[in-house]
Order: C-alpha cells, then sequence, then structure tokens
C-alpha cells in the first residue's frame, strides 16, 4: 500500500511567501539606500547635496517637506534649501518660522542629534501664526556635525503623521551620509592637508625662534630724485619784476650768456630823473661860481651847491648800475636748471632770492626724503640702492655722504629727513654709463639701509612702536 503525500498547510504557505515578501522588501530598501550613498558621492558641491536631500531622501523616508538648516558659528540657523523649491524666500514666515524653531532645538541636542516632536509646540509666540494653518506639524530634526563635533547644518523632515522609531533611525543613517558627503566636498585647510610629526611641533617653535635672532640689516623705502651736485645758485641781484626769461629750461648756457631781463620801466626813468639832477646842480654851481666875486652871499652858498651836485652824481651812479644790472648773465658754463619759463615771466623777487641754478649735468647726486615714520639710523657711507621710475628693473648702487639731524616739511606736508646719496661706480667705464643712465629730475624709489637688527625686531618694529605710543611706555 503506497503511502500518500500529506498536504502543505495553507497557513504554512502563507507565511513563507510573507516572509520572502519581506525579504525582498528589505533587500530593495538596502538597495535603494546604496544608491542614494552613492549618487550623494557624486555631486560636485555642497548646494547639490542640500537640494539633493530634501527632495530625494523620500525614496527611503516618508515625508511631506524637508528643510535643510544651515547653523553659522554663534547658532543662528538658515534654511538654505526646502523641498520642491529651487530658491528659498528667507523673508517668508513659514521660512523665518523654522528657522528659529531649529536654532531653539539646536541648543537641546547636546547629547543627542536626533529630536521629533510638534512643531507647533515648540513655536514661540512670535512663530505660533506663521505655523498655525501649516499641515505637516510632526517634524524629525537630526543634526549635522564637523569632525571636531561642532554642528553645521540640520536635516528636518515634516509630515501630518506621528514619527515612529524605526522612521528615526532611518533618517539618523540618512543624516550621517549627507554630513560625510557635505564635509567631504569641503576645502581643506593646509594644516589638514599637511600631516606634521609629533615632534615637529616642539622644532617648527624652536627653529622660528632661531630665525627671529638671525641678524640683518634696517632697510627703509623712501623717494628719491636725481640732482645736481654742487649746483650755482642764480640770485636776483635787486628787487623787481622778471620781464623775460632768455633760455629755456635744461638747456646748456655759456658764461656770460644773459638768462633773464628785468623790467625796467621804472629803472630808465630813475636814471633820466638823476641824470637831470645833476645837470641842475651843475648850472646851479656855475651860477654862483660867477655871483661869488662881487655877492658875499653866493659865495656862502657854493658848498651847499657842491653837496648837492655830488648827491645828484651818486644818484645817477646809482641809476646806471641798477640799469647795468636789468640782464642777468650766466656766471659759469652749465645748465641752466628752473622749473616753467613761463611761471618766472612777471613774477616779482626780491634781492637774493634764488631764480634758477646752473649745474654740471655729468655731476648728479640723489636727493632721498625719508620720512619720519620710517625713519632708521643712518650713518655716512651707508648703503643705497636706487630704483629710477625710467629704469625700474635696474638697481643703481649708491653711499650716503650726509643725513640731515633735522626733519624737514616736503611737497605733500610731511616731515621727512633728508638723505644725500652719490653713485657708486667702479671704474671709467662705469662712471661713462651711469651719466648716460642719469638724468637731472629723474624720479623713483631708493631702499636705504642701516644697522643690523634681529630678524624679529625688523618685522614688528612698526607694532611695537604703535604699542609703547598707545600704552605710552
Amino acid at each position: 500500500m503506497s503511502a500518500r503525500p500529506r498536504p502543505v498547510p495553507a497557513k504554512g504557505r502563507s507565511g513563507r511567501d510573507e516572509n520572502a515578501a519581506g525579504a525582498n522588501d528589505g533587500v530593495q530598501r538596502l538597495a535603494t539606500l546604496l544608491e542614494v550613498e552613492g549618487a550623494l558621492r557624486k555631486l560636485p558641491d555642497r548646494r547639490a547635496v542640500e537640494i539633493f536631500a530634501v527632495n530625494e531622501l523620500r525614496r527611503l523616508l516618508s515625508y511631506s517637506q524637508a528643510a535643510f538648516v544651515s547653523f553659522d558659528g554663534h547658532g543662528r540657523a538658515t534654511v538654505s534649501a526646502f523641498s520642491g523649491l529651487s530658491q528659498v524666500d528667507r523673508q517668508a514666515p513659514l521660512v523665518r518660522a523654522l528657522q528659529a524653531v531649529s536654532a531653539r532645538l539646536l541648543q537641546r541636542c547636546v547629547e543627542k542629534d536626533t529630536l521629533r516632536g510638534d512643531l507647533k509646540a515648540e513655536a514661540g509666540e512670535v512663530d505660533a501664526g506663521a505655523l498655525a494653518e501649516w499641515p505637516f506639524e510632526h517634524y524629525l530634526l537630526h543634526v549635522l556635525r564637523e569632525r571636531d563635533g561642532r554642528p553645521f547644518g540640520a536635516l528636518m523632515f515634516m509630515r501630518a503623521d506621528a514619527w515612529r522609531e524605526a522612521d528615526e533611525v532611518i533618517g539618523a543613517r540618512l543624516a550621517e551620509a549627507v554630513a560625510h558627503a557635505i564635509r567631504a566636498l569641503a576645502p581643506r585647510s593646509v594644516f589638514e592637508r599637511v600631516r606634521i610629526p609629533r615632534r615637529a611641533l616642539w622644532v617648527i617653535p624652536l627653529v622660528l625662534l632661531a630665525l627671529m635672532l638671525v641678524p640683518v640689516p634696517m632697510t627703509a623705502i623712501a623717494p628719491v630724485e636725481v640732482v645736481a651736485d654742487d649746483p650755482f645758485p642764480v640770485t636776483a641781484p635787486m628787487d623787481g619784476v622778471i620781464a623775460q626769461v632768455l633760455v629755456e629750461p635744461n638747456t646748456p648756457v655759456q658764461p656770460g650768456q644773459a638768462l633773464l631781463r628785468y623790467d625796467d620801466t621804472t629803472l630808465r626813468a630813475e636814471a633820466d630823473v638823476a641824470a637831470r639832477r645833476e645837470a641842475v646842480a651843475v648850472a646851479k654851481l656855475a651860477t654862483l661860481r660867477k655871483a661869488a666875486f662881487a655877492d658875499p652871499q653866493a659865495r656862502q652858498r657854493l658848498a651847499e651847491a657842491r653837496t648837492e651836485l655830488e648827491l645828484a652824481r651818486v644818484e645817477r651812479a646809482r641809476a646806471e648800475r641798477l640799469l647795468a644790472r636789468v640782464e642777468v648773465r650766466a656766471p659759469k658754463e652749465g645748465v641752466a636748471i628752473f622749473a616753467d619759463k613761463a611761471r618766472l615771466m612777471g613774477k616779482p623777487v626780491k634781492t637774493g632770492e634764488r631764480v634758477m641754478e646752473i649745474a654740471d649735468p655729468s655731476q648728479v647726486v640723489f636727493r632721498v626724503d625719508l620720512p619720519v615714520s620710517d625713519a632708521i639710523a643712518i650713518r655716512e657711507g651707508g648703503r643705497v640702492k636706487v630704483f629710477l621710475d625710467a629704469d625700474p628693473l635696474n638697481a643703481i648702487p649708491a653711499r650716503v655722504r650726509w643725513a640731515s639731524f633735522h626733519a624737514e616739511e616736503i611737497p605733500g606736508g610731511l616731515l621727512a629727513f633728508r638723505i644725500i646719496a652719490e653713485p657708486v661706480a667702479m671704474d671709467e667705464q662705469e662712471r661713462r654709463a651711469l651719466r648716460e643712465r642719469l638724468r637731472i629730475g629723474f624720479r623713483g624709489s631708493a631702499q636705504v639701509f642701516g644697522e643690523r637688527v634681529p630678524l624679529a625686531f625688523y618685522l614688528f618694529r612698526r607694532p611695537i612702536a604703535a604699542v609703547r605710543q598707545f600704552l605710552g611706555w
């Protein structure tokens, strides 16, 4: 007798089908999770991660709306992304209410990074009106943190139904993936990119301290101008008004060449008057001499007439001397140096006032105006490097001839110490090359070298001076 197969109960088959369906659902959710995490790794920047997080995570977590909240260093919250929106209006009442609630919830996330509850219960009096008609009142908040534990953002999921503990576990996993993606995209500092050995943390300060003690020359940068060496000043020989300038600026002149001419209208009139006075005095003296033989009073007036004649002759001679000075002539050969021809014409000048200079163009020096704020100890013979604007790539070596002890006011209202430096040439060929490169009036910058000081003083001289002036010690 053959045994008949025992029928399988229907209930057993149903259980196995449910188990198989549950296993397939779990596998599908795991595949979706891996797909979401893989998509997060491919996003180009933080903005893309924020938009992805509020829109694409609903494949694993059932929510109606989501917001990405960013926190600054002071805990202030800003909604930077919202599901279904490309741009967030931060002035909207709902957005401002969510920001206030997020900032309040962050203060409670000390030991736990996940919170769930009722939005309307968390809202304050100001934000309650904005959330009164909001249908998705149940929230699930996950705080995102940096590697050192500082919060930089949060994911807030909202829906109408209450959240379960299983939803909290899934949300925490997704929040960790989002935080990791944002941290990976953040720019890393130099100290994070470079791994410094522990021993180097002690060696580096010692090396820096040793470098601070290395002596270096104290330097300062100041404006410089090429000027004539020992120029001959042409001064006004008398008071008057310059009528003509007979030479052009920076042109060669010869000894005795006329440089400028005064207005001689008044001088010629004075000379003519003096000549007439002399003629009157001569006639008066001749008349009295003739009358002196018969008139005793005429003889008494002879001495007075002679004195008047001498005075008239002195006045005429003075007028002729002044008239002879109408033309100012060059005392030596050289180049006439002055600023502007038109500025001199018609200018009233006083006796002894400098009008121009006569200089040898081959004999030049550097005039450096060192501001008081950059003043350093300068000694005679100190090094100077000159960089002219006409040739800024080539430095001209020079040495200090002398430096003033007192500061003078320079154009621009600044106080500066004046330094005269002479160019340094090794041989005649270099001197000839320097004369071709240098021209009176060229300007530039000069690097003045002073005494050697520790590198620390060189770097922190100005801060030290500012602190001393502020504290008064």
